[in-house]
């Protein structure tokens, strides 16, 4: 078209600049199509995947179809702690009697049982009837333990005595599935149950962090036991603090488990029965949060008495070290402030909260609180 206009423009400067100025661009191309879909699927399943979570099962369809919207939290937020840095740790050479991991633990194997596989519901926070959660396989957290059993003096002397000692507690804990792991006072690491499967350590027991909720962690929860008593004077050997640091790592990098989820026995262990906390109170002071690589935990406040309306009696008090006795007392006036504010009485507020936790027990598969 422009051509045949051009042909009838006689001076031929004015018709070059005709032909410039008609010119046209060359077609753009065609845009793809959008691709929101595959992004969509692609952060979802990211988000699954962190979780430690089978696509399939979120929620039972029953539950997806009748579960009501979030409601008001059940309780002040709980602060979700100082993180600490995950070092990367990979698996070097295993044998059926040893794994042998990049940071120098090395882990025995002869006494390891397979137990029943790991699976548990992990609570949305801030809903308080249990009815948002997650089926989850993976560990979402680390509890330590002690053995309390008899300590030997840890003297050249005394050799063969502690190794009978720990061979002891190893078939102990072996028989009843108790741990997952335990450091003898060699700081040798020792696997009991298999990390896929649950272990029998925590009883009733509660936990949470920025976004979920835990209880009766027996599932939920690794269980790491150092053979020691949490008297004075019976402190750890180097061997077994190095020990301790270099399994930490190791799982909290297979499981990109949170700084704040490693947590003592004596931070977690409830008794339904009188709403106090603290049944076990084995770690309630003296656990080397630093030198095994971790924030000084006992800082965190206790989630049993912030969502469930727990209470520390003067024995736990008593019992415990500095640190966590702080925690208490501040997680103590939080829920009075919450209390206040709701214009309630605090046992009136503390007796919703225990609703709340025995219908999250409930949801969880275990015994509602008596």
């Amino acid at each position: 078209m422009a051509e045949a206009c051009a042909s009838l423009i006689r001076d031929p400067l004015l018709r070059l600049k005709f032909l410039r100025r008609a010119r046209i661009a060359p077609p753009e191309p065609e845009p793809q199509p959008r691709r929101w879909w595959m992004a969509t699927a692609l952060a979802a399943l990211a988000f699954l995947i962190a979780a430690g979570v089978s696509a399939p099962s979120l929620v039972p369809r029953a539950a997806r179809e009748t579960r009501p919207a979030p409601g008001p939290a059940a309780g002040p937020a709980i602060p979700a702690g100082p993180s600490a840095t995950v070092a990367r740790v990979w698996l070097v050479e295993q044998t059926p009697d040893s794994e042998t991991y990049s940071n120098g633990l090395r882990i025995e194997r002869q006494y390891a049982v397979a137990g029943q596989p790991r699976r548990y519901r992990a609570f949305a926070r801030g809903v308080a009837d249990g009815s948002r959660w997650l089926w989850r396989t993976e560990p979402a957290g680390i509890v330590f333990h002690s053995s309390e059993s008899d300590i030997l003096p840890f003297e050249p002397g005394q050799n063969g005595p502690l190794v009978e000692h720990g061979r002891g507690l190893l078939a102990f804990a072996r028989e009843r599935a108790a741990y997952h792991f335990i450091v003898d006072r060699f700081g040798r690491v020792h696997s009991v149950v298999e990390e896929t499967a649950k272990a029998d350590h925590a009883g009733h027991s509660i936990w949470a962090d920025a976004d979920w909720v835990y209880v009766n962690l027996n599932s939920s929860f690794l269980a790491i036991c150092f053979e020691a008593q949490t008297r004075p004077g019976n402190a750890f050997s180097p061997a077994q603090i190095h020990a301790g640091k270099v399994l930490v790592e190791m799982l909290r990098s297979r499981y990109g488990i949170l700084a704040g989820n490693c947590v003592t026995h004596a931070q977690v262990s409830v008794n339904p029965r009188n709403f106090c906390v603290g049944y076990h109170t084995d770690w309630a002071t003296g656990f080397p949060f630093a030198e095994v690589g971790l924030p000084d935990n006992y800082e965190l406040l206790p989630p049993s008495l912030l969502l469930f309306g727990f209470e520390a009696d003067s024995t736990y008090v008593n019992l415990s070290g500095a640190g966590l006795r702080k925690a208490v007392s501040i997680a103590e006036e939080q829920v009075r402030q919450a209390a206040e504010a709701r214009h309630q009485p605090l046992a009136r507020y503390q007796e919703g909260l225990r609703k709340s936790y025995a219908a999250m027990v409930a949801a969880a598969g275990g015994p509602a609180a008596m």
